[in-house]
């Protein structure tokens, strides 16, 4: 799967809505170069997941 996000918001918005989907026992594979958004979404996930802090 590929998705292209515009912003760093868009991209925090599409990790909540993954870390709602998620049950557990998932894998996820994230690849991107340096800056591309890879922590910003996994902290969209965490959120998601109702993670607040860690």
């Amino acid at each position: 799967m590929r998705i292209i996000s515009r912003s760093e918001e868009e991209t925090l918005k599409l990790g909540e809505a993954i870390g709602r989907l998620i049950k557990g026992g998932e894998v996820i594979c994230l690849v991107g170069d340096l800056g591309a958004g890879k922590t910003t979404l996994v902290k969209g996930i965490a959120k998601g997941m109702g993670i607040l802090e860690g």
